[in-house]
């Protein structure tokens, strides 16, 4: 049993920019012709489309990964803080922070399930 997780149908290999899904299965009426010329044994070319939110989401991935996982002065700062008991947690902030998170995850459509 195929479950479509992503939104995207089985058999469906792109999606182009207008919306319009790509099937991967050969149409009836290519795949009714049989003809035995070596050209039929030769494998398929297939065409993908990236959308542009997929080439955003690749431009974004490589300059993430150029920046460091870790702000280390950030985390040498909070340390002496912690160590000299000097670091103050601030209750709105972190409030004010999990707010925006779940707003911007509320905007954000739902898959189809």
């Amino acid at each position: 049993m195929a479950m479509n997780l992503t939104g995207i149908e089985p058999g469906v290999t792109a999606v182009e920019p207008s919306g319009v899904a790509l099937s991967s299965t050969r149409s009836k009426e290519s795949s009714s012709q049989s003809t035995t010329s070596s050209q039929d044994t030769a494998p398929q070319q297939s065409n993908v489309n990236i959308t542009s939110t997929a080439s955003l989401l690749a431009r974004l991935e490589q300059s993430l990964a150029s920046q460091p996982a870790v702000d280390q002065s950030r985390v040498d700062s909070i340390s002496k803080a912690l160590a000299e008991g000097t670091y103050q947690v601030r209750p709105d902030k972190i409030a004010g922070g999990l707010l925006q998170s779940e707003r911007g995850l509320a905007a954000l459509p739902l898959p189809e399930i």
